[in-house]
């Protein structure tokens, strides 16, 4: 997964053309780790189509205040740098497979 900061956020989220996934969350959430490893997998078995993007909230409080976050691990899907969708809570890696590949 790629780091992703206040600062390299816009830049994360609008370049390329491919779907990024920005994944919220924070060391001391354990759901939040146990999606390290199947993000990171999710990442390799889908890299011609998606990127996916870690940040944590509390080294990059800003994007999580203008995401409207209330809870992590949230993901948030974006296309053409617009949020298309989102979903909170660590659902497993095949079903978070199947949100990020639909449409």
């Amino acid at each position: 997964m790629i780091k992703v900061t206040d600062e390299s956020y816009d830049k994360f989220i609008k370049s390329g053309d491919k779907i990024k996934i920005l994944k919220l969350g924070a060391t001391w959430c354990q759901p939040c780790q146990m999606a390290i490893p199947p993000c990171n997998e999710l990442e390799k078995e889908l890299e011609s189509e998606v990127e996916i993007g870690e940040l944590d909230i509390e080294e990059s409080p800003n994007v999580p205040v203008t995401l409207f976050c209330k809870g992590v691990p949230l993901f948030v899907k974006f296309k053409d740098g617009k949020e298309i969708s989102r979903k909170v809570g660590w659902p497993g890696k095949q079903e978070l497979k199947n949100w990020i590949t639909s449409s």
